[in-house]
């Protein structure tokens, strides 16, 4: 499929296995990887560069959350879906409604979800 054709996922995962892991297996699955971030700063410079489609955050970067990435996609009507080892109570409230996946989670629970998220065109 070529690419202009495929979904555009934003991963923010700061650990950098699991977001590489993450890239290989969606774009095996057919979505189209805008870029791995690690910091709320570089997702925001790639959303602002590339857009995306839907995008998946890992709640917890380190020593910041990704709740400035949910507030700006939620602002921009993008979809996302959550990750995390934390439970939906420990969360930022900007994840309240999002769909959350607990870490560890299978690809295919993961590729399913986005699926189900995705603006129907």
């Amino acid at each position: 499929m070529p690419d202009s054709e495929r979904a555009r996922i934003l991963i923010v995962e700061d650990d950098p296995l699991i977001g590489f892991d993450l890239a290989v297996e969606l774009e095996a699955h057919g979505f189209a990887i805008v870029g791995v971030a690690p910091t709320v700063a570089r997702a925001l410079a790639l959303f602002q560069d590339h857009g995306c489609d839907i995008a998946i955050l890992d709640v917890n970067l380190g020593r910041e959350t990704s709740a400035p990435i949910a507030r700006m996609l939620a602002a921009a009507q993008v979809p996302f879906v959550a990750v995390t080892g934390y439970s939906i109570d420990q969360c930022p409230r900007e994840f309240a409604a999002a769909p959350l996946l607990s870490k560890p989670f299978q690809t295919a629970r993961l590729v399913a979800e986005l699926r189900r998220q995705m603006p129907r065109v």
